[in-house]
């Protein structure tokens, strides 16, 4: 029986033609989770990457969402898994990072056992490894973020609801808990994919899809209320809510006042980001899709299109119209386009050697850009590219700074001024910090003047009768207004940590777009 035939036989016999399959399907399946798995190693992150990294952290020592440990919504089953196999690793970025290794792997074989399902197995082969290698997918991987994880969980929603759309009505109560679970690890995924449930379950009988709804709602409450709780009650959760949305929203949607700059700003980065997670594949699907529509040929199955439209569209409109944060969030869609491309390769090339060479061609493009592209392609200050430069940039960035900073700066006499002041506060507890925080998508610039004095924050002078002063990011340079009083600490690969010298007498001074030291008058 041929991957085609195989494919229609499958839907049409529900358990039985899985049965049949698994046995033939089993070795793929492995292969292509090793496969993942093996290829995220060597790349893996050794600090925190990002903020939001931090803020993870932070949650597992104690979860407090009101002070954003994690940020709103809460994502705390992320949490509570975090902490679980933190159990065995003892490390909060190494514990976050294996997390999203084996999520990722796993991933890739659900989007395999969905592309099967719904097209047939050369689909699915093809559509796992597109994603496996996706360069951006890649990134995700190695990073102490629970984007992978969101993924599988979304992915093997879906995968369940299909088979629910396809009448084995055995898979409703799985996907009910697979969702209600995706929930709580990222609560928006429950809301971008709640018109495809509807659509899935609606053929069930009323019975059924009352208690799919209690069980649903049983397994959300088990994460909710101790969500809630942990805020001082419903009120004050969304009271936060309300506040974090606004202060990163207030620019970008279009419920908020943002207007069409606020959507023309969202997809833009929209675009940018689908096209690098989707990579070569986003140029077959529209070859593909060009010729299907020059020669007037159309979908034979609505039902399937359907499907992956109530899967894709609510998301693009969220991101669209509302706000584009970080390029991990279009996993949540991104599947639904490798789907199609991939259908499109396999309506195309007929033959075996062909299908093979071109996927082969795609999984080189997307690993030759995630080993070898570098962070800025087009130069410094350009579209910055997630790859495994970005991952060693990135750790050798904040190692350098905290290696220098213990080894030569005595905690009593010395001041941090970062921007990324949560990388600081968690790695040098021990260390005055002054966060300068960016607000949304504005600058550094919106610091409000203040004169800041070392008794002040309990600071004493070293042996020298000096209070360091150190400017953790070097981006912050550039708001530098004492230059002249500025010294250099070298540091590896030619890179400097600057520091002001605070004597008897000065102050530290900042404002709107600058800081500097000031002369202390009587």
């Amino acid at each position: 029986m041929s991957d085609r035939s195989e494919g229609k036989g499958k839907i049409l016999n529900g358990k039985t033609g899985w049965q049949r399959l698994f046995a033939r399907d089993y070795s793929l399946m492995i292969g292509l989770g090793v496969l993942t798995f093996l290829s995220r190693v060597p790349f893996r992150s050794q600090i925190l990457y990002h903020w939001d990294s931090v803020n993870f952290a932070n949650a597992m020592r104690e979860f407090d969402m009101l002070q954003e440990h994690p940020q709103p919504p809460g994502y705390i089953v992320y949490v509570w898994l975090c902490r679980l196999v933190n159990l065995l690793f003892h490390d909060a970025n190494a514990t976050m990072v294996w997390i999203s290794i084996v999520a990722s792997s796993l991933a890739v074989v659900v989007l395999y056992l969905l592309g099967r399902d719904i097209w047939n197995r050369r689909v699915g082969l093809m559509t796992a490894l597109f994603l496996a290698f996706s360069p951006l997918f890649w990134f995700y991987g190695e990073i102490a973020l629970p984007h992978t994880l969101d993924t599988l969980l979304a992915l093997l929603s879906i995968w369940l609801l299909y088979r629910v759309r396809q009448g084995e009505k055995q898979f409703l109560w799985p996907a009910v808990f697979a969702l209600a679970i995706a929930g709580g690890v990222r609560q928006q995924t429950l809301v971008f994919l709640l018109p495809l449930a509807l659509y899935a379950v609606w053929r069930v009988g009323w019975r059924r899809l009352a208690m799919a709804g209690l069980l649903g709602s049983a397994v959300c409450l088990t994460w909710f209320i101790p969500l809630a709780v942990s805020c001082g009650g419903i009120g004050a959760y969304l009271e936060k809510m309300g506040s974090y949305s606004a202060r990163f929203q207030g620019d970008t949607s279009i419920l908020m006042g943002a207007g069409w700059s606020g959507v023309v700003y969202n997809v833009r980065k929209l675009t940018i980001y689908t096209a690098y997670g989707a990579s070569v594949v986003l140029m077959l699907l529209g070859f593909y899709g060009t010729a299907r529509l020059a020669r007037r040929r159309w979908p034979r199955r609505w039902d399937r299109i359907l499907f992956l439209g109530l899967w894709l569209v609510p998301a693009l409109l969220f991101y669209s119209l509302i706000h584009m944060g970080q390029q991990g969030l279009v996993f949540v869609f991104l599947p639904v386009l490798l789907l199609l491309g991939a259908v499109g390769l396999d309506h195309m090339l007929t033959t075996r050697r062909c299908w093979m060479a071109a996927t082969a061609l795609v999984i080189a493009v997307g690993a030759a850009i995630f080993c070898l592209a570098p962070e800025y392609p087009m130069g410094s200050g350009t579209q910055r590219l997630l790859t495994r430069e970005t991952l060693a940039c990135s750790d050798r960035y904040y190692a350098a700074r905290f290696t220098a900073i213990r080894e030569n700066f005595e905690p009593e006499s010395t001041l941090i001024l970062a921007a990324n002041w949560d990388h600081v506060e968690y790695y040098l507890p021990e260390y005055a910090v002054l966060a300068f925080k960016d607000q949304g998508n504005q600058t550094l610039q919106s610091w409000e003047e203040t004169i800041v004095t070392p008794d002040a924050l309990g600071l004493r002078p070293d042996s020298n009768e000096c209070i360091s002063a150190i400017v953790f990011d070097s981006r912050m340079a550039f708001f530098n207004q004492s230059s002249s009083l500025t010294r250099e600490l070298p540091m590896e690969h030619n890179e400097v940590l600057e520091h002001l010298c605070l004597t008897k007498g000065q102050l530290l001074h900042f404002g709107k777009g600058f800081f500097g030291v000031l002369e202390e008058t009587e």
